[in-house]
């Protein structure tokens, strides 16, 4: 009988900021974390937060605490108090969000220039030589 371990995370995350560090939490269950970010996407999509330009000053306020209340929600309670006095702009915040993303392993975003890169196909020969810098030929084939 084979037995394998799987192993939890235990460390929190950290993100400094400044002289503040935020205590984010070490492992977030995928569905609590697909859910949180699901609320933070459709209070952007009612806000029309992708043109800036064009959206309402109070709706892009309804962005920015939707977006701290999701980074709230990933934080050790200790962090929770800390990043609900601290001003930072809008850039921190997404950079923050972006960050989060990366931590807890999800791209709900869709592909990325920071996603992983496709396997390449079965079967398809490497550009490289071998040892013996010589042909190699598989028999039987």
């Amino acid at each position: 009988m084979a037995t394998r371990k799987f192993a939890l995370n235990t460390t929190p995350h950290v993100a400094e900021i400044g002289d503040t560090k935020l205590l984010f939490q070490p492992e977030v269950m995928g569905d609590d974390f697909l859910d949180a970010y699901e609320k933070l996407r459709a209070v952007q999509k009612e806000a029309k937060a992708d043109d800036p330009a064009n959206a309402d000053p109070a709706e892009l306020r309804k962005v920015t605490k939707a977006l701290r209340d999701f980074l709230s929600d990933l934080m050790l309670p200790e962090s929770r108090d800390a990043f609900a006095q601290i001003r930072l702009p809008d850039r921190i915040l997404v950079e923050l969000l972006e960050w989060a993303v990366e931590q807890y392993g999800a791209r709900p975003t869709g592909s990325s220039s920071g996603s992983a890169q496709a396997s390449p196909t079965p079967g398809t020969r490497g550009s490289g030589s071998s040892r013996s810098m010589g042909p190699t030929r598989t028999r039987g084939r």
